[in-house]
């Protein structure tokens, strides 16, 4: 019994220090806590998630009611982010790239990873939006997750430097943030994906030669004005 009575001292601890309110439970209390926890994390282990390779990602429905949308799909929305931090292989992931127990896995939800080097640093975006696109915009050559069919398979898309956008996080936070270069391109990435958005995907040998701008041509970001009177430094460290 003393031991018994260790473990949930221990537990208990971890517990007050993820949530103060758990201190007020009573031991019978804090087992069924416990039991309940434990039940959480099977179902996270229990679920069966895959990129779906080489399938256009369709349209996600829209979210009506986030609070209620995150308190339904608590659990999947874990163990979606626990799958995107287990891939080592990319950026960012879609919830729509990916099948749940053979199902795809149609929400409107994206994982990025904001640290390339440290996967732990992945971020859930629930409802994500972009409200602005803005600064130069250039063509980018990108891998994906789902375009997998043929070694080499290459996303070419236009993106933009600079993205404001909005989200809410697992937690029911809403966050509003600008990002730029490569973060802003992982964006508008997989908002494409769950956007349902038709992306120009080519092989090696069809990929266009992109020419580099020169100080005299007009800058990308649509001033009219040129680049060297305009976003010269943008341009430099965005190709």
């Amino acid at each position: 019994m003393d031991s018994q009575r260790d473990d949930i001292e221990r537990i208990k601890e971890i517990l007050i220090e993820a949530n103060p309110e758990v201190d007020s439970l009573t031991d019978k209390e804090m087992v069924k806590e416990m039991k309940e926890l434990a039940n959480a994390i099977k179902s996270i282990k229990e679920m069966e998630f895959d990129v779906i390779i080489d399938e256009q990602t369709p349209i996600t429905p829209e979210i009506k009611d986030v609070n209620s949308f995150i308190e339904e799909n608590k659990e999947k929305i874990e163990a979606f982010k626990e799958y995107a931090i287990s891939r080592h292989d990319g950026i960012g992931l879609a919830a729509n790239q990916c099948s749940l127990d053979g199902e795809r896995f149609d929400m409107r939800m994206f994982a990025i990873k904001t640290d390339t080097i440290n996967a732990e640093n992945c971020r859930i975006a629930i409802d994500p939006k972009i409200t602005k696109y803005y600064g130069i915009k250039l063509t980018k050559f990108e891998g994906c997750l789902t375009w997998k069919g043929v070694p080499g398979m290459t996303i070419v898309a236009d993106r933009y430097l600079h993205v404001d956008v909005e989200f809410y996080t697992p937690d029911g936070e809403f966050h509003k943030e600008t990002h730029s270069g490569f973060q802003a391109q992982v964006w508008q990435h997989e908002l494409n994906h769950i956007n349902g958005v038709e992306e120009k995907i080519l092989l090696p040998s069809e990929l266009p030669h992109i020419k580099e701008l020169s100080r005299n041509d007009l800058c990308p970001c649509g001033s009219r004005k040129k680049l060297k009177r305009c976003c010269l430094e943008d341009y430099k460290s965005w190709i």
